[in-house]
């Protein structure tokens, strides 16, 4: 898998695509183990295309929150919940996240500071 991801990236031009290959690889050494290879996967991947909320989500749930990083986890959480995931399974699997994680809810923190 991850020789076809690497492939892939050889082959595929658009920041979004590249982006979303990035993360997939991230995600995959994640899996195996490898956090800190992963880590550098995702942030590449964000860099790429900062807009996909499921790289930004598996980034904090595969990556920080197993490294205990729960704060950089959870900018990246209430960030893939402002981006508005289409599916509603997504919405909530993040919303799951952001409260497993015990983040703060963004909007409730703009309404104090505003």
């Amino acid at each position: 898998a991850r020789e076809l991801l690497e492939k892939g990236l050889r082959r595929v031009g658009d920041r979004r695509g590249r982006g979303l290959l990035l993360s997939t690889l991230g995600g995959l050494l994640a899996r195996q183990g490898q956090r800190r290879k992963a880590e550098s996967y995702f942030r590449q991947a964000l860099d790429t295309y900062d807009q996909d909320p499921l790289t930004h989500y598996h980034f904090a749930v595969k990556c920080l929150l197993p490294l205990s990083r729960t704060e950089e986890a959870c900018r990246h959480l209430q960030r893939a919940l402002a981006l508005k995931p289409r599916r509603d399974r997504d919405r909530k699997r993040i919303q799951e996240a952001l409260r497993r994680a015990g983040c703060r809810d963004a909007s409730h923190r703009d309404r104090k500071t505003s």
